[in-house]
């Protein structure tokens, strides 16, 4: 039948509700008891005949003579219902009859008890509908092809996959443990500007606005950190945020321009601690979800056991793609990234090339959770040099599953090399670095004042949920993915 049709048969029934003086959307509903609860307390429920109301979707119907079955589904199960006209009446059971469609939102009350098949059943002596749908479920929503039409209407992949239900909460326990994590190490929990009249914490290409109230361009966080520091600066030693950052850069499996992450800086302590710190986390949240020491990712066995690896950014370069950092010449790198098929625009210098290679060789070699340590001073702008090394600076790059979760440095204080830090950007920028970090004038003052020698790194949480839940795309554990409008297809 055409979805027209449906729809205007179940605006009909609709009709017919408020014609038999029964509100089609009431506003309260007098639920006593979840599915997981009644199932919980079955026996005792049974014995006791025990009055129950019950609220949830109808997601099944089937009809012998005088009597209906339906599955009832609310967020915590599934129970089987059965109306008979003898118990509801002929009147009501009628208005159930001609009424009611699977998907239907209704409460039903009655006792429990078991059916002859062994299953677990509410009598209806009473039912009213809760919400009349006027849109059918699909019927074949767990076959479906089209993974593009799940994501663009995700309430019904969450209502209709078990599966996804499953891996959103997980999520919610994986952000749960972290949050419970990071206030037991006494970390304060902080929000720091979405809208920032300049952008900054990271290498990205922003969004950008403009707010008509102070006729000034605005830009979309790219990253959190720069506020996070300030508030170093104003004497908090540990803060952290769960935060929603935007980068205007492409969608693919490990990417989304909208994403969660959370960042910390800690006062007083330095890369080793947070290495420390990391595999503590990371340890507590699989703890907390009963993963053990093992997880699965697209085929391949993830192993926590600690200590981690710890390897060089300079050693897995020339490791995987033959390339010794400190000998080869910008020309060098360049016929090497070639060799290998690894794509370098014009403008990129050494150091972004040897960046391209490792993302696009090395990285996927690095199953195990691994700190990749030791960097370029060029590429990360916000760490601080290792003494002894000026041209490396002190800081981590965290990779698991083939996916990079985490940044981490021993964080730059000194506000004269954070300027030439960041003159340095800009300069990159001149020469078409579209994501090169920019001058910020306000946060050097800020480092005028005094930042503590601390510690700070960040993590992509839709990246951490991905590889937890074994989902081949981010856009499988975020509950509302960006999607090209359908008109434009």
């Amino acid at each position: 039948m055409p979805l027209d049709d449906i729809r205007d048969g179940r605006v009909a029934k609709r009709a017919h509700l408020l014609a038999s003086q029964q509100d089609p959307y009431p506003a309260h509903t007098s639920r006593t008891h979840t599915i997981r609860a009644v199932l919980d307390s079955f026996d005792s429920l049974s014995a006791e005949a025990t009055p129950l109301v019950l609220a949830g979707r109808v997601m099944a119907r089937r009809e012998h003579g005088g009597a209906m079955f339906l599955d009832l589904m609310d967020a915590s199960g599934t129970l089987q219902l059965h109306a008979t006209r003898d118990a509801l009446g002929d009147d009501m059971y009628a208005l159930l009859t001609e009424t009611l469609d699977i998907g239907d939102i209704i409460e039903a009350s009655g006792t429990v008890f078991v059916t002859k098949r062994g299953e677990r059943t509410l009598e209806v002596r009473g039912a009213r509908m809760l919400t009349k749908t006027l849109l059918p479920l699909p019927e074949k929503w767990h076959g479906l092809q089209d993974v593009e039409e799940r994501y663009r209407k995700r309430y019904l992949d969450i209502l209709l996959n078990t599966e996804v239900r499953e891996k959103m909460m997980t999520r919610s326990r994986i952000v749960q443990a972290m949050r419970s994590f990071m206030q037991t190490h006494g970390f304060l929990e902080v929000q720091t500007p979405t809208l920032q009249p300049l952008y900054g914490g990271a290498s990205a290409r922003p969004f950008k606005t403009h707010m008509h109230a102070l006729d000034i361009d605005l830009y979309l966080r790219i990253a959190p950190e720069l506020y996070l520091k300030r508030l170093l600066v104003g004497g908090f030693e540990r803060v952290c945020e769960f935060t929603t950052n935007f980068r205007n850069e492409g969608i693919d499996r490990d990417h989304n321009p909208e994403f969660s992450g959370m960042e910390f800086y800690a006062a007083f302590q330095d890369l080793d601690w947070a290495m420390t710190f990391t595999e503590d986390l990371i340890t507590h949240v699989l703890e907390s979800l009963q993963l053990g020491t093992a997880t699965t990712y697209q085929g391949v066995e993830v192993h926590w056991m600690r200590p981690f690896v710890r390897a060089t950014f300079f050693e897995l370069l020339q490791q995987h793609a033959g390339v010794s950092y400190t000998e080869a010449s910008e020309d060098d790198m360049r016929a090497a990234a070639k060799k290998l098929g690894v794509v370098i625009e014009k403008h990129v210098t050494k150091p972004g090339i040897a960046d391209e290679l490792f993302k696009k060789v090395v990285r996927p070699t690095l199953i195990e959770p691994t700190f990749v340590i030791e960097y370029p001073v060029e590429l990360l702008p916000l760490a601080k040099r290792i003494p002894e090394r000026p041209e490396v600076v002190s800081a981590f790059q965290f990779y698991a599953g083939g996916l990079e979760l985490i940044k981490a440095f021993t964080e730059l204080n000194d506000p004269i090399d954070q300027r030439e830090r960041f003159a340095g950007q800009e300069n990159q920028r001149a020469k078409g670095d579209e994501e090169a970090q920019r001058m910020d004038e306000d946060f050097i003052q800020a480092l005028e004042y005094g930042m503590p020698p601390a510690a700070g790194w960040g993590i992509g949480l839709d990246r951490f949920v991905a590889l937890l839940t074994d989902s081949h795309s981010l856009r499988e554990v975020i509950l509302f993915p960006l999607m090209k409008p359908q008109e434009n297809e």
